[in-house]
């Protein structure tokens, strides 16, 4: 009795992929190409930080408003799209257990390795052409404003903190890996759909009067 109970927490136990010197250094360089290129590339912000506003909104909104597609595309889909797919695998991953497909393990160590090195370019691109000339203007537009860019931003510690997983960085055996894994999606969901919420908003609903209006 107690090797069959042994044997079946065996099989539905979610093995955790070794992760290869080679690919820890794969991971490293990638990320210092990305942020290399979010600090010393064009500024994909450039020409709307000093605009006149034509209608009320946040500057996330603003953000993902101009240059369509391409900023939508770097600042919203490709984070969003990289923390859904993660979301859905580790669904699958923790009803399924040990019967899941070696393809879904597969597409979520992809996205999990890709997300935090792509979370922390746009976060040290956005604060060097965002953040700090915003704050050393004085051109935040309200509280909605700076929640949203603030727990937008934020999002970086998740999904940084899902590819340290993925590296065996942290959570070093299976079952703390997989708790890591779920808690650290479940924070990124919670504060992207924050910064939504709070980019979508009129910001002055919360106080904020533009400078023609005085």
């Amino acid at each position: 009795m107690t090797t069959s109970t042994t044997n079946r927490q065996r099989t539905t136990e979610v093995p955790k992929p070794l992760t290869s010197p080679g690919l820890a250094a794969g991971v490293l360089v990638l990320t210092a190409v990305l942020c290399l290129g979010a600090l010393l590339g064009p500024n994909l912000v450039a020409d709307e930080l000093g605009m006149t506003m034509t209608m009320s909104m946040t500057h996330y909104m603003e953000l993902l408003a101009v240059h369509q597609p391409r900023n939508l595309l770097v600042f919203m889909a490709l984070p969003v799209v990289l923390a859904e797919t993660l979301a859905i695998t580790e669904l699958a991953i923790l009803f399924r257990r040990g019967a899941v497909p070696s393809w879904v393990r597969t597409t979520s160590r992809v996205a999990g390795l890709l997300a935090g090195p792509v979370m922390l370019a746009i976060f040290l691109h956005l604060m060097l052409n965002a953040v700090v000339p915003l704050t050393l203007a004085g051109g935040w537009r309200g509280p909605a404003d700076v929640v949203a860019v603030g727990f937008y931003l934020s999002g970086v510690v998740p999904l940084v903190g899902i590819t340290l997983v993925e590296l065996g960085l942290i959570g070093r055996d299976a079952a703390s890996a997989l708790k890591w894994h779920a808690t650290f999606i479940a924070i990124f969901l919670v504060v992207a759909h924050i910064a939504m919420i709070f980019g979508m908003l009129d910001p002055a609903v919360l106080g904020y009067r533009m400078l023609h209006e005085h």
